[in-house]
This record gives C-alpha cells, structure tokens and sequence, in this order.
C-alpha cells in the first residue's frame, strides 16, 4: 500500500465527506463514518520520516475501523502508536470499549478490528510502524488490544514528548535527517514496548544483529572500526557476532563496507555538502585514503564519487 504525503481537510463543503472517506480509505486502511448533520471540521497530514509514516490528526464527530486483509489498503504489516495530545478517543475491541484522553499512548495491530470513535474534537499524533523493522529489533507484539503506556510513569511521559517532537518534523531539511528521525522514532517506539523488567535480558539474536548495526551507523568515521571494536560495543563475541552475521548471508566487516558507501552516496547527494571535498566526504565515512574510497565507490555504484554527484543518480532513502 502507498503512503501519500498529504494534508487533508473535511469541511461542509460539496463531497467534502466522499473526499475525506476516500483518503482514510485508500491512504490509511480505515473506513469512516459520520453523521452528515453533525460533521465538524477535521484535518489530517501525513508524510514519512525514514521507515516511518507520520499523522497529525485533528478529528471531530466520526468513528475509524481498519479494513480487513482483502482490501489493497490494510495495514496489517504495520503497527501504529497513538499519542492523543488534545481530547479524548473512544477505543472499542471484542466488546470492551476504553477512553484515551490527552497525554495517553497506546499501541494497536490492525489485524484484530477495532473502532476509534471521536464524539467531541481530538487531535493525535500517529505512527505508522512497519513489523519487520521491530522484529528486527527482537520486538514481536501481536494483540487484539490496545497495549497502553502508563501516563503516571516518567519513561513514557519522556518517551511521549520525545516522540511529539521529532513527529512534528514535517519539514526535514534532506533524505539524511528524514532518514535519522525515522530511526530515532523506531528507537523510541522499541524501548517503550519492552517491559521495563526484560529490557536488560533482551539478547536474541535478531536485537544484538540490530544493535551491532546501530553501533556501526554511529561510528562509520572511524577508521579503527573493526569486528573487535563492534563487538565490545555490543558485548558479545566476536566469533559470536560474526557467526550471527554470516546467517544473514553477510559477512560483518562487508556490512560495515556497504553501510560506509550508503553513507558517502547520499552525503554526495546532499546540498549541505556542496562544499565538502570527495576525499572530505571520503574521510567522514571512515575511508583513510581518497583513492581507496573512489576505488570501492566506482565498484559498488559505477561511477566515480565525483561524476556520481553531479551526474543525478538517485539514492533511494
């Protein structure tokens, strides 16, 4: 499914609700229904922050239901995490129906039904979360309610506007800083679905692959990054580490490799970096010689670093 970047407004204007109907639908997998001769003013913007897709949401008068799986539009590869920041929502699952008021968080699957109802004015913050990248993150929830961060508890109330205010980034300044926000919203999103009590025994293999590559992603500059180093960084073996890698069919000093390269691509393709050199850009990524980073470069994408920045080849983010 396609997730438009959009801002959309419901006024009472002629087929406002049709339109307003047809991009829930199609844009978010959920049906809508209002009562014509109590409809209020509602808007919504959505675009994506790397990975992850953003709402920000002002609702009135109307109830919201996911689609089921055979609609183009359902969502069941994706989890969403709700911040109500102004009013309240009513949450109905298998007959239980729990009220959401502002300063609540709650985590739902869409693959079980459920009805958002919104009788007065809301608004919410909402994140669209693909599964596999929190699988990938040793992450694995599935229920058919909604699961609720507990608003009396500093880590979500931290987490909470932490959240708000990378969400509110509408207007990223390029691919790299989309890119970092979205991953930072993952991180947020992982802490506060582990209970607090496992988040120190957390070791399976798909999380200590994921934090290895976090470490590698904050320390590509460094030219000393070896297996030895990433493995310290995560506390495990290095045999261990790299034994867990080669089951992903790559070898742990490749990744480090390709994920420099990925790097220098798209700091190539960034205005910002207009005025760097290609052995400055090269450096930044951990390559101690300009002639190595053009030879790895010209191998992995073609071309050399020089004619890839001005030649117009994409990098996708």
């Amino acid at each position: 499914m396609h997730f438009d970047t959009h801002e959309m407004t419901f006024d009472s204007g002629l087929s406002a609700g049709e339109r307003w109907s047809d991009v829930m639908l199609n844009s978010h997998g959920l049906r809508c229904a209002f009562d014509a001769q109590q409809s209020a003013d509602s808007t919504v913007k959505s675009w994506k922050l790397g990975e992850v897709g953003v709402s920000l949401a002002d609702l009135a008068v109307q109830t919201l239901s996911p689609v089921d799986e055979a609609w183009p539009s359902w969502q069941g590869g994706w989890t969403f995490v709700k911040l109500v920041t102004a009013g309240h929502v009513h949450v109905q699952w298998r007959g239980l129906v729990q009220r959401f008021d502002a300063g609540s968080m709650f985590i739902i699957d869409p693959v079980y039904p459920f009805a958002e109802s919104f009788p007065d004015r809301a608004r919410m913050t909402v994140l669209r979360v693909p599964k596999a990248s929190l699988r990938e993150r040793g992450v694995h929830h599935s229920g058919a309610g909604p699961l609720v961060g507990d608003p009396r508890s500093p880590d979500v109330r931290a987490t909470c506007d932490l959240i708000q205010c990378i969400a509110s980034q509408s207007t990223a300044p390029s691919a790299i800083a989309r890119n970092m926000m979205g991953e930072q919203l993952l991180e947020l999103i992982e802490f506060s679905m582990i209970d607090p009590g496992a988040r120190s025994k957390r070791r399976c293999p798909e999380a200590l692959i994921h934090q290895a590559k976090r470490y590698i992603d904050t320390h590509l500059g460094d030219t000393a990054l070896d297996v030895a180093a990433i493995a310290g960084g995560v506390h495990v073996s290095s045999q261990h580490l790299q034994r867990l890698f080669r089951t992903k069919g790559i070898s742990l000093m490749r990744y480090v490799w390709q994920a420099r390269l990925e790097r220098a691509a798209l700091l190539l393709r960034a205005g910002a970096t207009r005025s760097s050199s290609i052995q400055e850009i090269g450096w930044q990524c951990g390559f101690t010689t300009a002639a190595h980073f053009s030879r790895l470069f010209r191998r992995q994408y073609g071309v050399s670093p020089s004619d890839f920045r001005f030649a117009g080849v994409e990098v996708q983010s």
